[in-house]
């Protein structure tokens, strides 16, 4: 595969997340390997796109149109075994100003929340639907589903179902659905000036 595309190996020894995690860079981990955010620069990111729906699997319809979240797992350091943060990112919308501009925008994607994993659990919400379900330790559980990606989609929901399982430690089946401990503050403001709060879009009760 081409130098371009693929960041330096990763060489955690857990051989699952070894391979999960050595994939093809993606748009937000190309956009980021431009050194905006320096700790993610060489990080290991797996990343897809998702749509955001409710709780009952209903699309989430924001101003007349579909609200897409790009969801990715990173890991900021290759000695790490599993991943540990958590980034999401929402599609740039160009300003009618920038419209009239030649060539690509500045940015494709912009990073709205920046979490760690140790305060989100992620879970299948509808493993038939493709759909994920993220839970912080505020209480707020938020729901989405995986983009269709052709023939592969199956397949990429599958890998997703692999980094859930490594995230997870053995005995937490005894505390399903339960909040993480953490500091809800944590997630009360978005990454960057003027991003619309994840809480903002979709929302739904514990």
């Amino acid at each position: 595969m081409h130098q371009e595309f693929v960041l330096p190996y990763y060489t955690a020894d857990c051989d699952q997340a070894r391979g999960l995690m050595n994939t093809a860079m993606g748009p937000l981990q190309r956009q980021l390997r431009a050194g905006e955010y320096e700790i993610f620069q060489y990080a290991p990111i797996f990343e897809s796109d998702f749509i955001q729906i409710s709780k009952r699997g209903e699309v989430v319809d924001v101003h007349n149109r579909v609200r897409v979240v790009t969801v990715g797992v990173a890991c900021t350091s290759p000695a790490l075994l599993v991943p540990n943060v958590l980034l999401l990112a929402r599609p740039v919308v160009p300003s009618e100003e920038s419209r009239g501009r030649r060539g690509p925008p500045a940015k494709a994607l912009e990073l709205t929340r920046l979490l760690p994993l140790r305060f989100v659990k992620i879970s299948v919400h509808d493993g038939e639907m493709l759909q994920l379900r993220l839970k912080l330790a505020s209480g707020r559980s938020f729901y989405l589903q995986l983009c269709p990606q052709g023939d592969a989609h199956y397949e990429l929901f599958d890998m997703w179902v692999q980094i859930i399982s490594l995230l997870r430690p053995p005995a937490e089946g005894s505390h399903e659905g339960q909040a993480l401990p953490g500091d809800p503050g944590a997630f009360g403001e978005p990454l960057l000036q003027g991003a619309e709060p994840l809480g903002q879009l979709g929302e739904e009760p514990a």
